[in-house]
């Protein structure tokens, strides 16, 4: 028995001194990419932190895509456009839905992209910020909304920080609930700037408010995330906080996904209910709204053509469903980050053209179709 505890001891002092000894290497002079290894498994807070401490940093994602930066943005660049420019196409989304902005900006170079978006940036983001920049368009302009297959449970999340583990943006959106026959609710999170984020820790009851808003109603939540941020100083620790989040992330994104679970997040229903009240603003204001159905190349994801293809075409909604074009298997479609290539967006820009001058060769006032209960 004696032996045995003191083979216990030993053996927990030998990796205890492990550990430090791997702490005191990644602090010295380990590569870069070694370093890197290990900090994805860092806690939430403690990515955060690093990101307040070392502003200047590359890839330090801490001030990108608040929504009011965005909108304020947006409005300068509005004022500063000339009263009689040709029309613009507005695009709400992430960088899949700039990539083909820009792929049909390469068959028609006149012709003006103007990108409101954010890193992995899910529909709920998108949406508030065309609705947010309503009176930074004007008639005779392009309103896309691009949705990627990635981001359909993170609609149930406040924050790209809860979901995106391994390199978390902290901006913050609302969540969207079905209200009424058709309509949508907005629940805002707590954190909603940039200037609020920075000062937070200086403000106590904003954090606790904060934090109890995220554990009790983010849909994809993992304590693992955010808890005991002092043992980010273990390079162990951060290895097994990684495997832990990255997978209770994954499950909660699948229930959704799937529909399963004790009380899911109705994704499908509020997307409907978003496409077809994008639709209705944008030509209610005389302008064009197109609906990016993007799908990434993880065969896990919803298909998103599937689920919302029939409900677009019943409601008269434009849209461009990246599958009716390239196959998610053809390997030669996608770089080595996931995104699609330059001539793969060449080909769906082409098909986004021709939804526009479809869509432009009708009245901007026709009637709308009644509400369809197409699922």
């Amino acid at each position: 028995m004696r032996s045995t505890l003191k083979t216990f001891v030993l053996t927990i002092g030998f990796l205890i001194l492990l550990d430090g000894l791997v702490a005191l290497l990644l602090q010295g002079p380990a590569p870069a990419s070694l370093k890197g290894f290990f900090d994805y498994g860092a806690s939430v807070p403690g990515k955060i932190a690093q990101m307040k401490q070392h502003p200047g940093a590359p890839g330090n994602l801490l001030a990108v895509a608040w929504l009011p930066d965005v909108i304020e943005e947006s409005a300068v660049g509005f004022k500063a456009e000339a009263s009689d420019e040709a029309p613009v196409m507005r695009v709400y989304g992430m960088s899949f839905a700039a990539d083909i902005a820009h792929g049909a900006q390469t068959h028609r170079p006149d012709m003006l992209v103007d990108v409101h978006g954010g890193p992995n940036a899910p529909p709920n983001f998108s949406y508030e910020v065309f609705l947010e920049d309503r009176q930074n368009r004007k008639p005779g302009d392009v309103a896309v909304l691009g949705i990627l297959s990635s981001t359909t449970a993170a609609m149930s999340s406040y924050s790209n920080r809860v979901w995106a583990f391994e390199q978390p943006a902290p901006y913050t959106y609302p969540v969207f609930w079905p209200e009424g026959a058709d309509g949508l609710r907005a629940d805002g999170p707590v954190l909603q700037s940039l200037s609020e984020e920075i000062a937070l820790e200086a403000h106590p009851d904003l954090v606790a408010k904060w934090h109890r808003q995220l554990r009790e109603k983010d849909g994809l939540y993992s304590e693992s995330a955010f808890a005991l941020p002092v043992l980010d100083a273990s390079p162990f620790a951060r290895l097994i906080r990684r495997a832990l989040a990255v997978q209770s992330i994954k499950e909660k994104e699948q229930d959704i996904n799937s529909g399963k679970g004790s009380d899911p997040y109705p994704y499908q229903e509020v997307l409907r209910r978003m496409v077809r009240d994008f639709s209705e603003t944008a030509r209610a204001d005389q302008q064009i709204p197109v609906v990016l159905l993007i799908q990434t190349r993880n065969s896990q994801d919803p298909d998103l053509r599937q689920i919302f293809a029939e409900y677009l075409k019943a409601n008269d909604i434009p849209f461009v469903a990246t599958t009716d074009l390239q196959s998610i298997r053809d390997p030669s479609a996608f770089y080595g980050d996931g995104h699609y290539t330059g001539n793969t967006n060449k080909k769906f820009g082409q098909s986004l053209l021709d939804v526009i001058d479809r869509e432009a060769s009708r009245s901007v006032s026709m009637t709308r179709v009644p509400y369809s209960a197409v699922n």
